[in-house]
Order: C-alpha cells, then structure tokens, then sequence
C-alpha cells in the first residue's frame, strides 16, 4: 500500500523515495534486532521455498534414478547436480516471468510476453548466476561423491551432499539478492492509491 506524504523526518523530500510514495505499513512499525531478523528470514524463505522444492525432486529423483540404472555413485552425483538445476531454474524462471509479466497492463499481450521472459532472465541471470557457478562445478557434485564415502550409505551420504551444498549456494544467492535486488523481479504487493486496490511488481 502506498501514499503521498513526506519524509519521516518531515522533509519535503524523501531522499529514497524521489516521486513521493511511501509504504504504509499495517500495524506498528517493526522494531528491534530480533523482528528485523524474522521478517529477513521470512522474506528469503518465501522467495526460495517453493523453487528450492522443485529442485529437490529434481535433485533427488535425477540421483535414484541414475544410481538404479547405473548403480555409480559418480553418475548419481553428475544427475543430481543437473536435476537439481533443472528444477530450480524452470520454478525460479516461471515465476519471475509470471510477475513481470502482471506489471506491464500497458503492452499488448505480445510485448508484455517478450519483456517479461528478457526481464525474468536478467533476473534469474543476476540473482543465480554466481551462486550457481560455484555450486555446480565445485560444492554439489563434490558433495553428492563424498558423502556416501564419509557415511558408509548412498542416502544419508547424499542428504548430506544436500545439505552442504545447500548452504553454499543461498549464501551467495541471498548475497545477489540483497545487493542487486533493484534489478530483481520480486512478489507483486497489493497496493491503494486514491482509495483503489492496485497490485503492482517490483522489477527494474
């Protein structure tokens, strides 16, 4: 929701916000150390759950199927990093190009179509481009091979893989996240303006 208004400092001015609108928010302002974490880890969690889902079937599922056909666990490692991929990106691409695409009402349905997939791979490019370099050709595969040698079992040794690899890749995505994210498409918010629901898309 957004208004006209000033600054919180009741300047003519907000130095941040140069055409004037400001979020308003419902309820009281969130303060402290402890809501701001919450509402970060909230934020994160809502972007990347259901992408990090797809990916884990692919992740998983690319891993069982290629250990049974081949019973390797270097094929299983291979498989699982290209699963994983697979289904990560397709939801992460999908939903981003949905979003851009709802926030351009003044294109024809063509246009709107063609900016909205160039849109959602910039975002996607600049957001996992580098978490997933690092991820893919060093940390997961690494992982998925060392794992069951470490524990003695396929799947305990791949939920490991998982789950350190996992930790390496959100530490450079949330990284892109938060440093590019005015280049980013991001969830639509429902907003008002003179009275009138808008939902509106933030994206460069």
């Amino acid at each position: 929701m957004r208004s006209r208004g000033t600054s919180p400092a009741g300047d003519d001015h907000d130095l941040t916000n140069p055409r004037g609108f400001r979020p308003l928010t419902i309820g009281p302002v969130a303060g402290g150390t402890v809501q701001v974490v919450r509402d970060k880890l909230l934020e994160w969690l809502r972007r990347y759950l259901p992408c990090e889902i797809a990916g884990t079937v692919g992740e998983l599922g690319g891993a069982a199927v290629a250990y049974v056909l081949t019973g390797s666990t270097v094929a299983a490692a291979v498989t699982a990093t290209v699963g994983a991929s697979v289904g990560y990106y397709a939801a992460a691409y999908l939903t981003a190009m949905r979003w851009a695409y709802r926030a351009r009402r003044d294109r024809t349905r063509v246009m709107r179509l063609v900016v909205a997939n160039l849109i959602a791979l910039r975002s996607v490019a600049i957001e996992f481009g580098p978490a997933e370099l690092i991820d893919s050709l060093l940390v997961r595969p690494a992982a998925f091979y060392i794992g069951p040698q470490i524990f003695g079992n396929v799947v305990v040794g791949w939920i490991f893989g998982k789950l350190v690899s996992d930790v390496a890749f959100y530490v450079f995505a949330i990284f892109s996240y938060e440093r590019f994210k005015g280049l980013l498409v991001r969830r639509p918010q429902a907003e008002e303006i003179d009275g009138e629901p808008v939902t509106t898309v933030t994206a460069a």
